[in-house]
């Protein structure tokens, strides 16, 4: 097995350590929290790094952090590593562009694997990866990846990029339509099980349905993946939609504005079906003000 350093140890890098811990890896970690690594403190095969420089004696590094900025900074530690690193912050194609030119100046192997899922995910291993980058890396990388989730190489580290971007903004307006029709749903005066399984059983049927909504109808929410991380991934989105050629996308500029509202309402901080909220306090207000 593998010597793997994990950079960054929030919510994803937590749970691909443990996920490549539980199958045999060599896993060492590194977090400017000190406080991470006692939610890793039970694995036998897990050590903690003095630094991100001490990563270098390893085969892979994996990179999992919280913006561009952090992943720049990270990838001058790492200078002289001769194994793979394994970018899967998420960033939008500018960002990807400057950290990729940077680790050729380093002359790092370097390819961007660019995550779909949560932390349950992660762990488990069920994460879907679009890799793009050097195909030998690529290569080289598969046995990891694969102990990591389903992966699918799509030649240039933009594409991986724009891929990712698409995918989780497709997911972000799926959750909004979701969170408009849930007040409504929750007055049918149905089981929210039944709710939700009825739903599923037709065209409807959505992975965001099956996961999303039942957290909105209890109003209970898990650790996903945050508004703030939303609104920036729209953002980026709509950058690289425009770079692509779709410069008319009014759907998606309003689920973008709808996540910045719920964001500077205070929502947000576990996850993004959490802007149900929004939209039960706004209705509250609309029939406050209609029955005034």
């Amino acid at each position: 097995m593998s010597r793997v350093s994990v950079i960054g140890l929030g919510r994803m890098g937590r749970g691909i350590a443990r996920r490549l811990a539980s199958r045999g890896h060599e896993v060492w970690g590194y977090d400017v929290a000190a406080s991470s690594y006692s939610y890793l403190k039970d694995l036998n095969n897990f050590k903690a790094l003095g630094s991100p420089a001490d990563a270098v004696d390893g085969d892979f590094v994996l990179l999992s952090l919280p913006g561009g900025q952090e992943l720049l900074a990270a990838l001058p530690h790492l200078k002289g590593f001769e194994g793979v690193i394994v970018n899967l912050t998420t960033v939008g194609l500018d960002e990807s562009r400057k950290a990729k030119s940077l680790a050729d100046d380093l002359g790092l192997r370097y390819i961007t694997a660019m995550m779909e899922g949560g932390p349950a995910n992660a762990e488990a291993g069920t994460l879907v990866l679009y890799v793009g980058g050097d195909r030998e890396s690529y290569e080289r990388a598969r046995p990891l990846l694969d102990d990591m989730g389903q992966h699918i190489y799509v030649g240039s580290d933009d594409n991986a990029v724009a891929l990712k971007l698409v995918s989780t903004m497709i997911i972000m307006a799926n959750t909004v339509i979701l969170a408009e029709v849930a007040s409504a749903l929750r007055n049918l005066g149905l089981p929210y099980d039944d709710v939700v399984k009825a739903l599923s059983m037709g065209g409807a049927d959505s992975a965001q349905l099956r996961s999303r909504l039942p957290l909105m109808l209890k109003g209970s929410y898990k650790e996903l993946f945050s508004l703030e991380l939303g609104s920036y991934v729209a953002d980026e989105t709509l950058k690289a939609l425009k770079e692509l050629g779709s410069s008319f996308t009014p759907v998606l500029v309003e689920v973008s504005e709808v996540l910045r509202a719920a964001q500077s309402y205070g929502l947000g901080r576990s996850d993004i079906s959490e802007v149900e909220e929004l939209y039960r306090a706004l209705s509250r207000r609309a029939t406050k003000t209609a029955t005034a």
